[in-house]
């Protein structure tokens, strides 16, 4: 205990020596006379009160105390822990809560936790379960650091080592930790796994080329066996291939070549047999969805009257190896070749050029609902390039299909005038940067423009038009009606924007333009821009996911990606996507933490514009991660035991860790302070002082 007085200052000091020479004198008369010392003595002691507190007296009181440390136990509650050869849930239980009941009588205070996922204080002598989906060591350790300076005497893990979440079980700067003593569960050789661990192939490929499809096993034991792998499309076995299995944690991977002859999705399913033993067989079998896209491409050009633009569209369609061109154009009363192989004949697209025209509209007059129902039927899209020879009445029947419309317009459109792109080129082709729609309207050449066309529903999309005296008119038209999808160029002057464009910046317009067009037109791609998929099609719980995604023409690539994770409508994560330019593939990876249907989504970010390209799903099921890998990894255990003054025991020799766990106590020093001033019992003190003068003032008569 210290007593603490506060400087008053010098003033204070000069008013109290005053105070008291004064006293002195008003007293000294009377100082001598018994009957008044008693008074006396009673006014100085309440003045010596009052004069304590002006030095603020503070009262320091320092107090040490003995204060038990205590121990934790940490109770590793995966899965895994129950599928050692020498345990079980019953013997687990009952041999913690055997070494538990022994710390208890030798009056160790301890905590108990269990962890797996997460860290939990939910351990319930006879009342536990070992079934926890992972298990994330890190957490552990970082638990113990940040309660080693807060009366931990030491820890105790129970664990068979198993780490696959989080950070491995790391040794480094752990030496100024107290003890961590490790009881080991299980045995040092693993049980017997084999497992599809990934299936890489290509996300998408075309009809009738080979791709390979490799696909790693991971082996896990002590295994010296022989099994047999096989691949399925669908129900059709496509090969089968006998590998040695090496495990110990091997991964073998084998090669098969596949030569879709379908197009669109076909699901390969890849099985290895189970081995004798085998815990885990839910991880023997996968299935790979891959989009085969058609290898060919049938087009039609009907020309009514061969004109300068079907040269400039006989051109952009040869451009591509995949479309296989038939060209029908009228000549004395006949066609180039026989309109009978055009109804026989399933096209992906017809496209009118400069047709139909006088000499043959009747013709095409009567063909109109058969062509109607061709398209239906087959799923053909349509597209017209507007001419200077077209009858308009049949042409106009033709635009009908389209529910599009001639309108008598209130302009004389029968001269050239300057055009521009619109705003919906960017959200219809959002990965088609053209940098010449940036540019001013005026330095595209001007085209002549001869007739309006008009919409009767809502579902038609201007991609460029002219501006007339502030009046819109459509130049470049696309539609869809489910399920097919229209087209209309309606300047007939389109060999004039290719030839005025040749020495200038904008050299590759026309081809910048309708390669878009014609590629939606005809779903290459079957409508799709990029094609996504996962590793496999069914995980567990726990398991690392992989993503990988090709654009099916060549494109900019993406300044950033990400993939959006949902599970029941709900965003639980999201992750960064990467493209691989050697490959040319975007790829990313997220972990399946939840049980069930997860929902993903593929967002790019192009500048300043953001494009969901694609969305997806995979199943998760319950999690098996954990027993695909069942053994006593020891050697990081012991290492860790070690670095931290601690021991390692085995399970069977559970109870000798009880001799190492001693009890523990550290000096806890405390401090209090009392401030005299703010004491109840100094005031009343120096309140009975003055009472007692005053009742002895009175009778002596001299109040």
């Amino acid at each position: 205990m210290k007593l603490i007085f506060s400087d008053p200052g010098k003033i204070i000091w000069i008013v109290l020596l005053v105070s008291v020479i004064s006293i002195f004198f008003s007293f000294y008369q009377i100082l001598f006379i018994k009957k008044f010392r008693l008074i006396i003595i009673l006014r100085i002691v309440s003045i010596v009160c009052l004069v304590f507190l002006l030095f603020n007296p503070i009262i320091n009181i320092t107090k040490q105390n003995d204060r038990d440390l205590k121990w934790r136990i940490y109770i590793d509650q995966s899965l895994s822990m129950t599928y050692h050869s020498n345990t079980s849930v019953s013997s687990l239980s009952a041999g913690i809560d055997e070494m538990i009941n022994k710390l208890k009588k030798k009056q160790i205070p301890i905590e108990i936790f269990g962890f797996g996922s997460n860290i939990d204080t939910n351990w319930i002598n006879t009342e536990n379960n070992f079934n926890d989906v992972s298990t994330n060591f890190g957490q552990v350790i970082r638990d113990i650091e940040l309660n080693y300076h807060s009366g931990l005497a030491g820890s105790i893990i129970i664990t068979d080592g198993q780490v696959n979440v989080g950070t491995e079980i790391l040794t480094k700067e752990l030496g100024q930790i107290n003890p961590i003593h490790i009881i080991g569960v299980g045995d040092s050789n693993p049980l017997v796994d084999v497992a599809i661990h990934s299936i890489d192939t290509p996300p998408v490929i075309i009809k009738g080329e080979k791709a390979e499809l490799e696909v790693s096993v991971l082996s896990q034991g002590e295994i010296e066996e022989r099994s047999n792998i096989t691949l399925y499309s669908d129900d059709k076995l496509l090969g089968s291939k006998v590998i040695p299995i090496k495990g110990n944690g091997s991964i073998d991977k084998i090669r098969f070549i596949i030569t879709p002859e379908q197009t669109g999705q076909i699901n390969y399913k890849v099985q290895i047999n189970a081995l004798p033993d085998e815990i885990n067989i839910n991880n023997n079998k996968q299935i790979v969805p891959i989009h085969v896209l058609k290898d060919e491409y049938k087009i039609a050009i009907i020309t009514g009257a061969p004109n300068f633009n079907t040269r400039i569209i006989k051109n952009l369609l040869t451009e591509n190896q995949k479309f296989s061109i038939d060209h029908y154009y009228y000549r004395n009363n006949s066609y180039s070749k026989s309109l009978k192989t055009f109804w026989d004949t399933k096209y992906d697209l017809v496209l009118f050029d400069n047709h139909p025209i006088v000499q043959n509209a009747s013709e095409w007059k009567s063909y109109l609902r058969i062509f109607a129902k061709k398209l239906l039927s087959q799923k053909t899209s349509f597209g017209i390039f507007v001419g200077n020879d077209i009858e308009e009445d049949t042409f106009e029947s033709y635009l009908n299909l389209m529910d599009l419309i001639l309108k008598k317009s209130l302009i004389d459109l029968e001269s050239s005038y300057n055009w521009r792109f619109t705003k919906n080129w960017n959200s219809i082709f959002p990965m088609e940067n053209i940098k010449f729609i940036d540019l001013e309207e005026d330095s595209h050449p001007p085209l002549y423009i001869n007739m309006e066309i008009d919409s009767i529903n809502e579902n038609t999309i201007v991609l460029a038009d002219f501006s007339i005296s502030e009046v819109s008119i459509p130049l470049a038209i696309i539609s869809e009606k489910s399920p097919l999808r229209y087209m209309i160029w309606a300047s007939p002057e389109l060999y004039k924007l290719y030839y005025k464009t040749q020495d200038g910046e904008s050299h590759d317009i026309t081809k910048a333009i309708f390669k878009p067009i014609l590629s939606w037109l005809i779903r290459t791609g079957d409508g799709n821009e990029f094609y996504f998929r996962s590793g496999k099609n069914s995980y567990q719980q726990g398991e690392q996911v992989r993503i990988t995604g090709k654009p099916i023409y060549e494109k900019e690539i993406a300044d950033e990606g990400y993939i959006h994770i949902y599970n029941k409508g709900e965003k639980i994560n999201t992750k960064p996507l990467y493209f691989d330019k050697d490959k040319g593939l975007y790829t990313g990876k997220f972990w399946a933490s939840k049980a069930g249907k997860l929902n993903y989504v593929i967002e790019l970010i192009y500048g300043s514009n953001a494009l969901i390209v694609k969305e997806g799903s995979i199943q998760v099921q319950e999690s098996q991660i954990e027993l695909n890998n069942v053994y006593l990894r020891k050697e990081p255990l012991i290492r860790l035991s070690e670095i931290t003054g601690g021991s390692f025991h085995y399970w069977e020799n559970r109870l000798s860790v009880i001799s190492k766990i001693k009890k523990s106590t550290t000096k806890e020093v405390t401090q209090s302070r009392m401030i005299l001033y703010n004491s109840q019992w100094i005031f009343f003190i120096i309140i009975l002082i003055l009472t007692l003068e005053w009742i002895l003032r009175r009778k002596m008569g001299i109040m």
